[in-house]
């Protein structure tokens, strides 16, 4: 969201910020909660982040946090799009020094495999080209891909993913719990006034349920996703399987690895 990307927006103009939401008590964490674990983490693009040395010594900094001598998976969590001069006409894209770093840090032993996130065809094809001039193989593209957003571009970078022999990831395999049948629009809005879930995610999940306009949502036709669901629900009772059980294995088929959130132990 545009409010995620302030502090790096105003470090991008020399200004102090407070760098800690760039993942290292994440990581800090896991090195207490997963040990053993097979691991994968993050590299974030930011404007004071200008040479391939930084993604090195980043991936370092992780490798000390969680623990370990090497990480299993290192990948660029997005394109470098935060520009704080856009308006002014000043872009400067660093995508290919950051490529560089990751292929110093898998050469130097610190990562295992190399993964970039939301990143599109074309430029997972780049990606792709540039690390294997160097010997290093891009192994995975993590994206936000589901029944919901299939025709939203997802459907395509997963093909070229497929085509170039790099998997992808898919984070939001249940579209934030909306294909799994069980959200309703009276329970997120009960759920505010307890504060459980935040005003703004419940207003958009409402939103996809019941249709509207606003809000990351975007413009969602009346009754919101409830074909799809009935869709889902009918194949899933058919099978004598859950609807949350048919939408991973929606994405399964199409060739990709759903990375779902567990909000309980039993899930």
């Amino acid at each position: 969201s545009p409010l995620s990307l302030t502090p790096a927006a105003l470090a991008g103009l020399g200004l102090p910020v407070d760098k800690s939401y760039l993942g290292g008590d994440c990581e800090s964490n896991l090195a207490e909660w997963g040990r053993g674990a097979t691991v994968a983490t993050k590299f974030t693009p930011t404007p004071w982040r200008r040479q391939a040395s930084d993604v090195v010594d980043a991936a370092r900094g992780s490798c000390e946090r969680l623990g370990v001598d090497s990480i299993d998976l290192y990948q660029l969590h997005m394109p470098d799009i935060i520009q704080p001069f856009r308006a002014f006409g000043v872009v400067d894209r660093k995508d290919e020094i950051y490529w560089d770093g990751l292929a110093e840090a898998y050469k130097s032993g610190l990562i295992r495999n190399v993964g970039v996130s939301n990143y599109g065809g074309a430029l997972l094809e780049r990606a792709q080209e540039h690390l294997a001039r160097q010997g290093v193989p891009l192994v995975s593209n993590q994206i936000a891909f589901n029944l919901l957003c299939r025709r939203e571009g997802s459907l395509a970078t997963l093909e070229k993913g497929n085509e170039l022999g790099v998997r992808t990831l898919a984070y939001y395999p249940l579209a934030m719990g909306l294909l799994t049948g069980k959200l309703a629009a009276r329970n997120l809005r009960q759920a505010v006034l307890e504060k459980r879930v935040s005003p703004q995610r419940a207003a958009d999940l409402c939103r996809y349920l019941e249709g509207g306009s606003g809000g990351t949502a975007g413009d969602i036709p009346r009754n919101g996703v409830l074909p799809l669901l009935e869709a889902v629900s009918d194949v899933a009772a058919a099978r004598s399987k859950t609807p949350a059980q048919v939408a991973l294995n929606w994405v399964m088929c199409k060739g990709a690895i759903p990375v779902g959130g567990a909000s309980s132990v039993s899930q």
